[in-house]
């Protein structure tokens, strides 16, 4: 009985105290209005030291319980305005009441912050590097049409091209691909990239565009910090924490091709140290451009398609493995036609202290029926799933990181030009630890990190063809990387970076950087940089197995027929099965880049930017096409030069050009056998050129003007094989925009984009993309002085309906209007 006396005290004692604890704080409460008077909803208030947050309603009100007496600072934040800090006293059982004004953000590209060329926060105007942001209020713009790639479409040195709804390769500079994979992309540091062909499926991020904060484009290359992926730039996702965003978001969109797209967001707070955040979306579109290129079907000839411009490869009927055989490619089409995405993630931020936290998150995005442009022709994607899993420790000195990431897609994925479809079932996990610190008083700073990451790819599923041989791989991929940034005087900054990189899939790779920069004045910046970056291998390049048409029948009799008139001895031909393989001796692409560069704020209204820059690139990892792998797929050839001859006239009639004829496909497969093969190697020494200005002019805080323009230019020093290199880029790119908003009224803009014509390439498929100009329309309307809360915005791209491809093998581009009504409280 004594005992239970004891514990009842000791419960009680503690009960008393956390009341008088109670007691003893102070509630602050406030209002905050806009310059005209009005109250401001969804303004973020913090005291950060105490870990306390919340957010005005819609009358401007906000309060802080529970707060420990004394004095502290105060934080007013929120998009489109400017941060506020102020002092407060708060005093036990007292409410403090405050008035506060918020200022419209100044328009200063000075106060803006990227995170992603140094991997630590720095101004824009001293970043060493050439990079663009898109901001919070052009995010909260661009939810009227919700495509992350379209926001960069308006960038300086930036390559954005559309093949259908929602396949956007994003590139920059030279170079491009119809399955570009030269920018890593990452969400807040998680690599976007699928790990079997190693690009990036836009369509298929784990949140909304309602939910980023910012992204940013670093233009040139990155591995020096980044490793593989970095070769051509970086584009740095960031999204916004639960805190920065408390309560709940509604939004739904429809617009032109039946497109219906829902999304919510809700962010709390459950204790001071614990927020947590939950996203949902779903979309779909009806792809009504999309016709068949079955121009052969002799069986349904009223469903016979068409090429809707020349040198387009012809969609095929027959086996597609998993699939079966498919009789109606029109059919096909519209039993696909139906683009749709679902998403959702689920993130908790707990705070540590005033610097410190652990964040943890999982996602889930879904896909399908999306018809993608590869090197061959489209491929159909019918269903595609991507669980992730994220844990982070974040503070301002050390950041680790681990996730996982997996990509499947339960129905094979189907080649429209070949007899073939493709599957894949991967598992990545990657784990990244950076430390940071600054010494003699600030000027010096250093960042060491590491980081590992382990691939699991399989592209075996049941009743599908395996893309790769052998199938079933085990891969590893270690760096570490280190930057020193050093002030050699007050106007005067040397920064060195480098990276090594092992792993079990490429050789060992030293990635260098070194960069001066120099500024004269405030907020006038000058740089000169060299970049060392490499592109890896996909496993594809390496590893691929698949067919690649249907096979040849007629090679015994001309292979008899061969030897009797010249008498020679039979190379033993049949029929040859047709194979798109890997080379398994294929190394890394590799760039040394040299830039010059200059940001300046002119005036408080106008920022300039100017970046020339010289690429030497070498080892391009080719197109497939026939006899470009001697050493791994051996030619088949009598030896004898008539004979020969006689066989290149029989399997090439037409004289078609080097390794896209049939004489130069004849080899010996891995397995002995003689086949028609295509294989790929590594090529070239080539020099690129470039120049790129941009200019921002804010003629009031209101109108924001733009003007912006790149050129581009090459020539190919060595190149001793068939294979044409091109850039896949325009020489020539030039936009102009116009912003004019009234904030918590309206806004309104344009982009206005022409792109010289230019010649494209990829695998099979080449020909030329003609010039095009395209007017995207913008406009959103707050309506909270009807409906508290309510926001619409309308996106018109391509508003003067210019039809046209941005990529050759592309579809045809039309208008493309849609409208969001949103809803926060």
């Amino acid at each position: 009985m004594k005992s239970r006396g004891w514990i009842v005290g000791i419960a009680a004692a503690l009960v008393l105290t956390a009341v008088q604890a109670l007691a003893q704080t102070g509630t602050v409460s406030g209002k905050v209005f806009d310059a005209d008077g009005s109250p401001l909803r969804g303004i973020t208030a913090r005291i950060v030291v105490l870990q306390k947050t919340t957010a005005s309603n819609s009358s401007g009100v906000y309060t802080l319980n529970s707060v420990t007496p004394g004095t502290h600072t105060l934080l007013l934040s929120g998009v489109g305005f400017k941060t506020k800090a102020r002092t407060i006293r708060v005093e036990a059982n007292v409410t403090t009441l405050l008035d506060d004004t918020m200022a419209v953000e100044a328009k200063n590209m000075e106060e803006v912050v990227v995170y992603g060329v140094s991997r630590r926060e720095q101004k824009i105007t001293d970043a060493p590097a050439a990079v663009s942001v898109v901001l919070p209020e052009d995010v909260q713009r661009a939810t009227a049409h919700g495509q992350a790639a379209r926001t960069l479409t308006s960038f300086q040195g930036v390559d954005v091209v559309q093949s259908g709804m929602n396949d956007f390769n994003v590139n920059t500079r030279g170079f491009n691909n119809s399955i570009n994979r030269r920018v890593l992309v990452m969400t807040d540091g998680r690599d976007m990239s699928t790990p079997l062909l190693n690009l990036v499926e836009w369509n298929s991020f784990q949140t909304n565009l309602a939910d980023i904060k910012t992204i940013e484009v670093v233009r040139g290359p990155g591995s020096a910090l980044y490793g593989s992926n970095a070769y051509n730039g970086v584009v740095n996702i960031i999204t916004n924490a639960p805190k920065d965003v408390l309560g709940t978001r509604l939004s739904v969109t429809g617009g032109q091709f039946g497109t219906f797209r829902a999304d919510a967001r809700h962010a709390r707070e459950i204790t001071d140290a614990l927020s947590i955040k939950a996203n949902i979306g779903y979309s779909q579109q009806n792809q009504d451009w999309i016709t068949s290129r079955d121009i052969t079907d002799t069986i349904n000839p009223g469903a016979r398609g068409s090429l809707e411009y020349a040198g387009l490869a012809p969609d095929v009927r027959g086996n597609r493995f998993g699939i079966g055989n498919i009789g109606n490619i029109d059919s096909l089409i519209n039993a696909r036609r139906k683009a749709y995405n679902i998403s959702g993630s689920l993130r908790a931020d707990y705070e540590l202290n005033t610097t410190d936290k652990i964040i943890t998150e999982i996602g889930y995005s879904e896909y399908g029926n999306e018809f993608f442009v590869n090197q061959t022709g489209r491929i159909l994607i019918p269903q595609v799933t991507k669980p992730y899993a994220r844990l982070a420790y974040a503070s301002p000195r050390v950041n680790v990181q681990a996730h996982y990431y997996n990509r499947n897609t339960p129905i094979p994925q189907i080649v429209m030009n070949a007899a073939a479809s493709s599957a894949e079932r991967s598992n990545v996990v990657v784990i990244d630890a950076q430390w940071n610190d600054s010494y003699l008083d600030n000027d010096l700073k250093l960042i060491l990190g590491a980081s590992h990451e382990y691939q699991h790819v399989n592209t075996s599923i049941v009743g599908a063809l395996p893309l790769l041989s052998p199938d079933n791989l085990h891969n590893n991929f270690s760096g570490v990387y280190g930057q020193l940034e050093y002030n050699i005087l007050k106007n005067l900054q040397f920064v060195g970076a480098a990276r090594f990189d092992r792993s079990t899939f490429f050789e060992n790779q030293f990635s260098p950087k070194a960069a001066i920069v120099y500024s004269p004045v405030a907020n006038h910046t000058f740089r000169a940089t060299f970049n060392r970056s490499f592109l890896r291998p996909s496993y594809g390049d390496l590893n691929r197995r698949s067919p690649a048409g249907p096979p040849r029948t007629d090679l015994a009799a001309i292979d008899s027929s061969i030897a009797a008139q010249f008498g020679v001895q039979r190379l033993g031909l049949g029929v040859a099965s047709r194979w798109n393989n890997g080379n398994p001796n294929i190394s890394v692409e590799s760039a040394q880049s040299f830039e010059l560069g200059y940001k300046g704020i002119i005036t408080s209204q106008l920022y300039v930017t100017v970046d020339a820059y010289y690429n030497r690139r070498a080892n391009f990892i080719s197109v497939p096409l026939g006899g470009l792998a001697p050493e791994v797929y051996p030619t088949l050839r009598y030896g004898n030069v008539q004979a020969d001859s006689a066989l290149r006239a029989r399997l090439n009639p037409t004289n078609a050009p080097a390794g896209l004829n049939d004489y130069d496909r004849l080899a010996r497969d891995v397995n002995g056998a003689a086949a028609l093969i295509v294989s790929t190697r590594n090529i070239g020494i080539v020099n690129e050129y470039g120049l790129e200005f941009g200019a921002n002019y804010y003629a009031t805080n209101n109108l924001l003007l733009g003007v912006n323009a790149s050129f581009l230019d090459f020539n190919v020093q060595d190149n001793q094989t068939s294979v044409r290199i091109l850039p896949n880029a325009s020489p020539r790119r030039i936009n102009i925009s116009a912003q004019y908003t009234e904030p918590k009224l309206f806004d309104a803009g344009f982009v206005f984009r022409y792109v010289e014509g230019f010649d494209w390439i990829a695998g099979t498929v080449s020909g030329g993309v003609p010039a095009y100009a395209v007017l995207d329309l913008n406009a959103s309307l707050d309506m909270s002085r009807w409906v508290d809360g309510v926001r619409l915005g309308v996106s018109v791209t391509n508003a003067l309906d210019r039809r046209h491809y941005q990529i050759f093998g592309g579809t045809i581009l039309q208008r493309y209007a849609t409208a969001t009504l949103s809803y926060q409280f």
